[in-house]
């Protein structure tokens, strides 16, 4: 008989270790110095950004949408692997601790990444909405209260068998949220007592009666165990190589032709280095996101010398991220057999790393140049990148090959 309490508390222990593992080597990487630069810079330029906004900026209609999203959305990680089907299924009607586990440690995560969120658009409320700490605990109650709520709905609106059921549920808790949140930062709160009435009805008379009706949808819960870890595994990635993260391939024909193959052997891996970024999981999204990002920072922070300190950080986050396609082929044995030497591979990937820098700085020059007018630190912007990837990236290159052999 399978003891489901230790069961969970076995793999519940395996997860935090391997987090554990990867959150070490993110610390590693110079990655989150960048970041951690990058944080302290939006952090002093967040307080300018909320005194230059209107006295009629929608701050409560904003923070009602961004609330109904997260709220709305309830993952659970319940840790099921693919032979659960076979071995877990027998013993279903003694799988309610395992869940109830499973509930507990999604509401306990919610709860703080909640007040996590809230924290961070705290300013936003100060500024136009209402100031003091008793504000700060009341409003982060009333939000924690209601991802708890959401959270348990959530789990019985899994049983559903089919999922456009369950969207119709889901858009169902959107609108509750959506005016739960609209009437706390409007300070409604005899209104709000009103919402816990419909919220109470919901959970126990409509929710509540999908378990008597419905058991366990297995597939369905297996296939989002398996969506959650894979978006886990993509965020690691950025910082590291993920051995476990499978790629997900993309046609995208119309991208095909900037990776066009010429048959000399110099040119093979550049060709295949640039399919992978255009084709393969989310490189491609990841650039044009940095490069949108940057245009924020460009964008907010005052015109000056010190955007060129901003542009090489992004230029430092990027080649950092990319190296980890450098070893996704490394257990590939086609790639493996290639007739070609170690050192032509890394020039390949550096040559092939410089283009993509160059461009994003071009970018850059030219998104600063349009705004400010200065022209000559925005010509500056592509000649960094150059200089970036002639300085600095072949010691970086040499590091991570030798961090990941």
């Amino acid at each position: 008989m399978i003891d489901v309490k230790k069961l969970w508390t076995k793999r519940r222990n395996a997860h935090v270790t391997q987090t554990l593992k990867y959150f070490s080597l993110m610390a590693n990487s110079g990655l989150i110095v960048s970041l951690i630069l990058l944080i302290v810079i939006g952090s002093v330029y967040y307080a300018k950004l909320l005194q230059a906004l209107p006295e009629n900026f929608p701050a409560v209609f904003i923070l009602t949408i961004v609330f109904s999203f997260w709220l709305t959305k309830s993952p659970i990680r319940t840790l099921l692997k693919e032979g659960d089907l076979v071995f877990l299924l027998p013993v279903e009607s003694g799988m309610k601790q395992y869940f109830s586990k499973a509930i507990s440690s999604a509401t306990a995560t919610g709860a703080f990444l909640t007040l996590f969120i809230f924290t961070l658009l705290w300013p936003i409320v100060q500024f136009f909405i209402h100031d003091g700490w008793k504000m700060y605990v009341t409003f982060g109650f009333f939000l924690i209260a209601a991802k708890v709520f959401n959270i348990y709905v959530s789990w019985e609106e899994r049983r559903l068998p089919y999922k456009s059921h369950q969207t119709n549920y889901k858009i169902m808790r959107f609108i509750v949220n959506f005016v739960y949140a609209y009437l706390l930062f409007n300070e409604a709160y005899i209104f709000l007592i009103a919402i816990f009435a419909i919220m109470y009805v919901l959970k126990n008379f409509v929710f509540g009666v999908f378990k008597k009706q419905h058991g366990y949808q297995w597939e369905m819960l297996l296939a989002e165990e398996q969506s959650l870890k894979m978006k886990g595994y993509r965020f690691v990635n950025y910082f590291t190589d993920v051995p476990a993260l499978k790629q997900t391939v993309h046609k995208r024909p119309w991208l095909n032709s900037l990776a066009s193959f010429s048959f000399k052997k110099k040119n093979a891996l550049s060709a295949l280095y640039m399919k992978t970024f255009v084709r393969s999981g989310d490189y491609l999204g990841l650039y044009v996101r940095l490069i949108l990002i940057g245009f924020l920072f460009i964008y907010l922070i005052p015109a000056g010398w010190w955007q060129l300190i901003v542009v090489f950080l992004f230029f430092q986050m990027f080649a950092l991220q990319l190296f980890t396609l450098y070893t996704q082929y490394r257990w590939n044995v086609v790639f493996m057999i290639y007739p070609i030497k170690q050192d032509t591979r890394v020039k390949a990937f550096q040559n092939w790393l410089r283009y993509l820098l160059i461009i994003q700085g071009g970018f850059y020059g030219l998104f600063y140049g349009l705004l400010s007018g200065d022209w000559m630190i925005a010509i500056l912007m592509p000649v960094g990148a150059i200089l970036y990837s002639i300085l600095r990236l072949p010691s970086m290159t040499k590091k991570h090959i030798t961090l990941t052999s």
